[in-house]
This record gives C-alpha cells, structure tokens and sequence, in this order.
C-alpha cells in the first residue's frame, strides 16, 4: 500500500511539473502574439523561456564595420 501511495505521489508531482511547463509556454506564446515580439529579441525571462522550450530563435544579422572602422 506504501509503495502504490509513493507511485502516485510520483506521477501527480510529474504531471503538475509537466502541466507548469505547458501553462508556462502557453502564457510565453500569448505574450508573443498580442506584442508582435517575435522578430526581435526576448523582452523578458518568460518569453525567452517560452521560446528556448519551443526552439525558437531570432537571427540577427551582424554589424560589418567599414574597412578602417571598428564594428560596433
């Protein structure tokens, strides 16, 4: 009986992480639609979160300095 308590204790702790983990995209990938953020960089650690758990990225492009000009 001990061990069918521990096994559920288990598996409902590892349903509320996954039901967090879900909850938290969801709210990342909200935030993104209503700010038409996604084309640039994260504006907050949730976001970035969300975007790191979905493999999303944005590529920026790099600065080229001029021949005889340090790049920014």
């Amino acid at each position: 009986m001990a061990a069918l308590i521990a096994l559920a204790a288990i598996g409902l702790s590892i349903a509320g992480a996954i039901a967090a983990i879900i909850g938290m995209v969801s709210v990342a990938i909200r935030s993104e639609e209503k700010n038409l953020t996604l084309t640039i960089e994260a504006p907050d650690r949730l976001t970035r979160a969300g975007r790191w758990l979905n493999g999303v990225h944005v590529r920026m492009p790099r600065s080229t300095a001029a021949p005889g000009r340090p790049a920014k």
